[in-house]
């Protein structure tokens, strides 16, 4: 007869987001949609045993570098952070690009400024 379960409670769907590498580890971002409800949570994840580094607390929105980069050293994992220079914004060393004389974040391919 359907699912009775409150909304907000029962993951409907899981979106993994693209693959990035830190240290020779790949990392990324899984979306979960929950029933019921329009809002979304966002956890960082290891590949190779699908953990979650976020485990305690998601992230409410999809996470900037620096928020990335806080999850990854809670766990003793050294990142580094460049500034974009396009946005400004932190963005992780691993994933940015070399453009001319500075770096460039990832996202500003496919979405603009994040």
């Amino acid at each position: 007869m359907g699912n009775a379960s409150r909304p907000g409670t029962v993951p409907a769907r899981e979106i993994d987001h693209n693959l990035f590498e830190v240290d020779g580890e790949q990392y990324f971002v899984r979306e979960t949609v929950w029933n019921g409800i329009d809002g979304r949570s966002y956890d960082l994840v290891r590949r190779r045993d699908d953990q979650e580094l976020t485990e305690d607390e998601s992230f409410g929105s999809y996470p900037t570098d620096a928020q990335i980069a806080a999850a990854l050293e809670e766990h003793g994992i050294d990142v580094e952070l460049e500034t974009c220079k396009l946005c400004r914004k932190e963005i992780l060393l691993a994933t940015a690009n070399r453009h001319d004389t500075g770096w460039v974040g990832t996202r500003h391919g496919t979405s603009g400024c994040a």
